[in-house]
């Protein structure tokens, strides 16, 4: 792995029951309600998508600041606010339809992007035969 490749962490609390954990939970079910004060009924509706997702963003990096000092430990600003950003972006693409009828799209509805797996250079297709690659 490429030691420069930063993979800041942001805090989950599956099988972890904790005040922060079920703190995330009520916010995150809140959250359109929440976004929904700071909205106007006449906004259109990617522009309410985009500022939902700026709210979970916020969301976020509240959680992982709480979950740092909970921890005691020193807060990493940095790798956090990128880790968000780079989520809040990739959300916003996905919601405004960036992805719309390209590849990534296509590979995803299809199943993958290989159906069938590959085993000693052979790909094994869905139905058991095989083909030289």
């Amino acid at each position: 792995m490429d030691s420069n490749i930063i993979f800041p962490e942001l805090p989950t609390y599956v099988g972890v029951p904790s005040w922060q954990g079920l703190a995330s939970l009520l916010l995150s079910a809140g959250l359109p309600l929440i976004a929904a004060l700071f909205m106007r009924a006449n906004w259109s509706t990617p522009t309410k998508g985009v500022i939902l997702l700026g709210f979970a963003a916020v969301k976020a990096f509240a959680e992982a600041w709480i979950a740092s000092s909970d921890a005691h430990t020193a807060f990493a600003l940095g790798p956090a606010a990128y880790s968000v950003v780079v989520q809040f972006a990739l959300g916003v693409i996905a919601y405004v339809g960036g992805l719309r009828n390209s590849r990534v799209q296509r590979a995803a509805l299809a199943g993958g992007i290989v159906r069938g797996q590959v085993i000693d250079g052979t790909l094994v297709s869905g139905s058991g035969t095989r083909r030289r690659r």
